[in-house]
């Protein structure tokens, strides 16, 4: 097997390969042209012969973080070890390339993907599950922080349960990645932090909001805070939600019930996939700190 970049012509096999993923399909047709022209990522397949037989996506995040998603395996030719070659090679690439830390993730029940996984050095360091809540229009927006409140940001994430309990981790869309100094920054310019203040100006809860227009969605990756004042800015977003015409507000929370508890009483649910996603990481030795 030779492992290449993607080809726009790979289109058919690929779309061969994804369609009985699940019941309903895949998504990576769906993506797959953006996957191409990404410049943030690198799509491979695999090619036995001039078939594809399977295929995968490097994103990379942050500073030496590489994020591995999207891998298939033609059902035709499972079992001959074809996921593990491109394991095995995309966990190279990534230490060739200068990265710190390779993660990915699979689902709970995803046996034999976490067998591999965990074979290649890989470990779990989080699991997160999907939960939804509709808009609420009506509802008042949140406030949103600028540059002027890096000092109460930078001092609340570093007090943070939940990150600490995530190693640092916040989750956008079905990714996880390193919540760095830069990104705080970037966030910070564009208004993506959301915040319930108490009555003297502090910081009583905080999120980091996503807003994706081309999907009608707003993914929240962080929330942390009081449990009363998340409840309080959780439902807030929602009504930001409403204003930004979203179909809804979605986040991946991590496996702690208080804040869960909080979630829920903001109108906050599990979606209609009721399961965990498990993330992996493997941090290579002798790789500078970003």
């Amino acid at each position: 097997m030779i492992i290449r970049p993607a080809r726009p012509e790979d289109r058919p096999a690929v779309e061969r390969i994804c369609a009985h993923t699940w019941e309903w399909g895949d998504y990576i047709p769906e993506v797959w042209d953006d996957w191409l022209d990404d410049e943030h990522g690198l799509l491979i397949v695999g090619d036995i012969g001039g078939q594809v037989v399977a295929l995968s996506r490097f994103r990379f995040q942050g500073p030496g973080e590489i994020w591995l998603e999207g891998m298939r395996v033609d059902p035709e030719h499972r079992s001959r070890g074809i996921g593990w070659q491109f394991l095995d090679h995309s966990i190279a690439y990534s230490r060739e390339h200068g990265a710190r830390v390779v993660r990915l993730s699979t689902s709970y029940r995803n046996i034999p993907a976490q067998t591999l996984i965990t074979r290649a050095g890989m470990v779990r360091v989080g699991a997160f599950q999907l939960w939804l809540a509709d808009p609420l229009p009506g509802s008042p927006d949140p406030v949103l922080l600028s540059p002027d409140h890096r000092d109460q940001v930078r001092a609340f994430l570093a007090e943070s349960p939940v990150l600490a309990h995530t190693r640092g981790l916040h989750g956008i869309d079905w990714a996880c990645q390193e919540l760095s100094s830069p990104s705080i920054d970037q966030f910070l310019a564009a208004g993506q932090f959301a915040a319930q203040l108490a009555a003297d100006g502090q910081l009583d809860a905080l999120a980091i909001l996503h807003a994706r227009p081309e999907n009608s969605e707003l993914w929240i990756s962080f929330i942390d805070g009081r449990a009363p004042a998340i409840v309080s800015l959780a439902t807030a977003i929602r009504g930001y939600a409403a204003r930004l015409g979203a179909e809804n507000a979605q986040v991946m929370v991590p496996h702690l019930g208080w804040l869960r508890g909080a979630l829920s009483e903001a109108g906050y649910s599990i979606g209609e996939w009721e399961g965990e996603l498990w993330v992996f990481e493997l941090r290579f030795s002798g790789q500078a700190p970003a």
